[in-house]
């Protein structure tokens, strides 16, 4: 080979070097402002379910004792520490038992002690062999009757407290008033109705899936309620016979603004796939059809699927590594 062969040979071996040295570059689309490169990415897939929000913590609270309502000192909606004096019912009958139970717990104290000092004097003249054996055993046996009629006084003062006490009652837990089952001037007994409430803190939902998604659910452990990340998720180990579902249990974080009764829509994932996506501003509606602009300008029709946080997924009529124009 001459001279100028082998140099036009070296020449073109080196402007190949150079192409395949800036191929790379040229496989990256140059972004502009306003513009988005269609990527591939690992989607989830979900079912759509829906659920009715609950209460973890919703109770009613009942009397325990028999009266008349004073007060209701909350109304529905208002917000109560826990503690807090919500109902009082009239306390007459209640301070009564407690004066006449303080009395038998005073007269039995009296009783004791001198049931107490007798024995003390028996014991002193048995020892000194002034009185027999016997008459000590019988003194012994009234300190102890005195002892024991002591402490049932004392318990049925307890107990007398205690019924007083429910004339004032209280919440049993911080929350809202959701419902007021009573009036002042209302009779009512144990076990009346009074109040209900519940923690707005402290929300749960729960949703059926099919049993045949279950273990791909408790697999993932993902689930948004209307946007909302739960704090706990949790797979029922029984499934429903005549439906066929399994129970998911989600717990909800505080401040969601969700309310008990409320119905709410549930993702669940269940699955994952290779899928294309875009920014959901890239998107133009132009009456049925979903278009994209293209980097030359030009517009193309496509099938969009879901939508994960800002981006939206296209089925087909976009490849991965093409760029889109938005906001122009």
């Amino acid at each position: 080979m001459n001279n100028l062969a082998r140099t036009g040979l070296l020449a073109i071996i080196a402007v190949a070097v150079g192409l395949a040295a800036i191929a790379p570059l040229q496989a990256e689309p140059a972004l502009t402002k306003g513009s988005a490169i269609a990527t591939e990415q690992r989607l989830a897939d979900y079912l759509q379910l829906q659920g009715v929000v609950e209460a973890t913590n919703a109770a009613t609270v009942s009397a325990q004792v028999s009266g008349r309502v004073e007060r209701v000192l909350v109304e529905v909606g208002d917000e109560v520490p826990a503690g807090a004096t919500i109902v009082t019912i009239t306390s007459v009958e209640q301070y009564q038992l407690l004066s006449q139970a303080q009395s038998q717990l005073a007269a039995a104290k009296a009783n004791l002690l001198a049931a107490q000092q007798e024995y003390d004097r028996v014991e002193r003249l048995v020892t000194q062999n002034l009185l027999p054996k016997a008459e000590e055993d019988r003194v012994k046996a009234a300190l102890d009757t005195a002892k024991a009629q002591q402490k049932s006084a004392a318990a049925a003062v307890a107990r007398a407290q205690e019924q007083l006490s429910y004339t004032e009652v209280k919440a049993p837990y911080g929350g809202l008033v959701s419902e007021r089952l009573v009036e002042p001037g209302e009779l009512v007994q144990p076990g009346t109705p009074l109040l209900s409430g519940f923690d707005p803190e402290q929300l749960r939902i729960h949703v059926d899936i099919p049993a045949t998604y279950a273990s791909a659910a408790a697999e993932y452990q993902w689930a948004r309620v209307a946007g909302v990340e739960p704090v706990d998720f949790q797979v029922f180990p029984t499934a429903h016979q005549q439906s066929g579902t399994q129970r998911i249990r989600l717990n909800l974080p505080a401040n969601t603004g969700f309310l008990p009764g409320q119905w709410q829509s549930v993702q669940v994932q269940v699955a994952e796939h290779q899928g294309i996506v875009v920014p959901a501003k890239a998107l133009y509606r132009q009456g049925e059809m979903t278009l994209v602009k293209l980097a030359d300008g030009s517009w193309r029709a496509v099938r969009t699927g879901d939508t994960y946080g800002d981006q939206v997924e296209i089925v087909a009529g976009l490849a991965a590594g093409e760029v889109v124009q938005y906001g122009n």
